[in-house]
């Protein structure tokens, strides 16, 4: 007895299905910790929101003049758990630069809960809709983009990464 086309048809898509989430599962393994792209002198960047946990306004230009590090993330996301103990270490160790967060497609209550996990205190726009993320050409979470005291891109890194990380990506921004 043949299976009717249908159902052949449809065991193929989900065979097909499972084996390319199986696949994107292995390629964003973590392999050790992203490391920086450069992109050399980019866009110059601007945001501007609320926080997520004070409700202040946060805007990249009250940074003027100052190397930043946007750090594209949200609490649901395993990359961004990873790499948040060393960008905390990343805010204190290195006042020279200031570290912003974008949480995107999250809710206060995760963005409360992530800050008191990891011990943040920078700064974090809310972006819940993930609109101002998209005007960063978002690869993926989490990434991290390096602006110069100009706030033009100067690297970007897509995936976790850890502390050396951040650090090159940095040193690339303060010259």
């Amino acid at each position: 007895p043949r299976e009717p086309p249908r159902l052949a048809a449809g065991s193929a898509a989900l065979v097909l299905l499972a084996a390319v989430l199986v696949a994107g599962v292995l390629a964003a393994r973590d392999t050790g910790g992203a490391r920086s792209v450069a992109v050399g002198s980019g866009p110059v960047i601007r945001l501007a929101g609320t926080d997520p946990i004070t409700a202040a306004r946060v805007d990249l230009a009250r940074f003027a003049g100052k190397p930043v590090v946007v750090n594209v993330w949200a609490s649901w996301c395993a990359g961004c758990n990873e790499e948040a103990a060393d960008l905390a270490r990343l805010a204190r160790d290195h006042p020279e630069a200031q570290v912003v967060g974008l949480d995107i497609q999250d809710t206060r209550e995760g963005a409360r809960a992530f800050y008191r996990r990891w011990g943040w205190r920078h700064p974090s726009i809310f972006d819940p809709s993930g609109k101002l993320a998209s005007s960063l050409a978002l690869q993926g979470l989490p990434s991290t983009y390096v602006l110069d005291s100009e706030h033009r891109v100067v690297s970007r890194i897509v995936g976790a990464t850890d502390l050396a990380g951040f650090e090159e990506a940095l040193r690339q921004a303060t010259g």
